[in-house]
């Protein structure tokens, strides 16, 4: 799971316990409520059924003795002694003897016992012919002091709930915050781009971020450093292509012009303007085959005879190779064969070599080796030649279009040739390297897979 995932999930989370903390806390408010209510009823005065025989005994020996009087002195006794009960004596009209106040629940919970037959609870006569109900109360606090609250007062169950669902706001706006800020940076980057500002960079805009919004920021700035880069070599190769085209075409014009002047010259001007749209005519067929690679229109995919194709750009080269009393070695190991474009093949090759010997020294030699690597997967070739090589601040910069190095021959080159043929290799998916012997020379490796 990515950082940005584990974000998501933390906030989500804490916002849910947020709330559901605040939903718990309601719960628990009203239990406590319930708790206190409960232990309120415990605490109300209840009719002692056991304990209270023996002094409602006494009662009745009391009024069969001395009478309502006598009673009446022996309830208040009880009243002021704390190591007595508190007894009543609740007449027909549910009065006290002494007037004290007795609830409803407690006059009908002492019918009850009576109708039952019950130890905790006499009817006795008086001789004057009126009769009480003779009970003794108990609680399970002591009565004389106010009971003791378990539980607290809760709030009221909103409160809790209220402040969870704020809470729980307050985090889905902070993380909505987090969250949409750099995708706003991301789609201002994008809209300054599109105006065509490249310059425009998303990634310093992140801050200390480290999560894959950061990355997307990361990723839109070398998307952006390549687009510019791709702008930067279009840009440089119009110019390059406007520069090489204008130098012809003011060739050109001048042999015109000097062709008016002195007409005894026009055969050596015609051939000058001939040479000259020759030069212009292989640019632009140059330009058009860069174009056609960039496009995609590379032709038929077929089996490739490495040998016979490699047999004959040789055969090709050394028609200029003999003007300049260069030999070329060649050294294929074995029979090779690939799939690929056999003219995009044909052209990068060739392009290497004719360069070997354009810049071989005369009398010198050129090789070429072809075989299998180790692994059998891969085709090495290599193209080696005696020429001055290329300076080594130089070679990063040889495939540039246009390119000529210090040594170049810049009045027969165009400066195409290898850049078309690393881009005919990369169709294969293939490399090139280059490096200079310790002998003199160039070394051209070209490396391609073997299907």
């Amino acid at each position: 799971m990515g950082r940005l995932f584990w974000k998501f999930f933390i906030v989500i989370w804490l916002a849910l316990l947020t709330m559901g903390g605040g939903m718990g806390a309601a719960f628990w408010l009203q239990r406590n409520a319930a708790l206190n209510a409960n232990g309120a009823s415990r605490n109300e005065p209840q009719i002692a059924v056991n304990s209270a025989a023996p002094y409602l005994n006494t009662a009745s020996l009391i009024v069969n003795k001395a009478g309502v009087d006598g009673l009446r002195s022996f309830l208040a006794e009880s009243r002021h002694n704390p190591a007595l009960p508190p007894l009543f004596a609740i007449d027909d009209f549910g009065k006290d003897l002494l007037g004290r106040e007795v609830t409803p629940k407690i006059l009908a919970q002492a019918k009850s016992l009576v109708a039952s037959h019950s130890n905790g609870v006499r009817r006795i006569k008086t001789g004057e012919g009126q009769t009480y109900l003779l009970f003794a109360l108990h609680s399970e606090n002591n009565s004389s002091t106010n009971p003791r609250q378990l539980h607290p007062d809760p709030p009221p169950p909103w409160l809790p709930i209220t402040l969870g669902f704020f809470v729980g706001l307050i985090f889905s706006g902070v993380s909505a915050w987090y969250f949409a800020k750099p995708i706003r940076q991301l789609q201002s980057a994008f809209a300054a781009v599109a105006r065509g500002d490249l310059d425009t960079r998303a990634g310093q805009t992140m801050g200390q971020r480290h999560d894959e919004l950061a990355d997307l920021g990361l990723s839109f700035d070398h998307m952006v450093s390549q687009v510019q880069l791709s702008v930067n070599v279009q840009q440089r190769l119009l110019h390059d292509v406007s520069h090489e085209l204008r130098s012809p075409l003011a060739r050109i014009q001048t042999a015109i012009g000097l062709a008016y002047q002195q007409p005894d010259k026009i055969p050596l001007m015609l051939e000058r303007i001939e040479k000259e749209s020759q030069r212009m005519n292989d640019l632009i067929g140059e330009l058009l085959a860069i174009s056609r690679l960039e496009a995609g229109v590379i032709g038929k995919l077929e089996v490739v005879d490495i040998n016979e194709l490699i047999t004959e750009i040789v055969e090709d080269a050394r028609l200029e190779a003999d003007s300049k009393n260069v030999e070329i070695d060649l050294n294929i190991a074995g029979e090779i064969f690939l799939q690929g474009y056999y003219d995009l093949l044909s052209r990068a090759i060739e392009n290497v070599l004719r360069n070997a010997v354009k810049y071989t020294r005369s009398h010198s030699k050129v090789s070429v080796t072809a075989k299998l690597g180790v692994s059998g997967h891969q085709l090495h070739i290599d193209i080696t030649d005696q020429g001055p090589g290329v300076a080594g601040a130089e070679l990063s910069s040889i495939f540039d279009p246009f390119f000529r190095g210090s040594h170049s021959q810049k009045s027969q080159s165009i400066g195409l040739g290898l850049t078309i043929a690393l881009k005919a290799l990369e169709t294969h998916h293939g490399k090139i390297n280059v490096s200079n012997r310790v002998e003199g020379g160039l070394k051209v490796e070209i490396i391609l897979p073997v299907t």
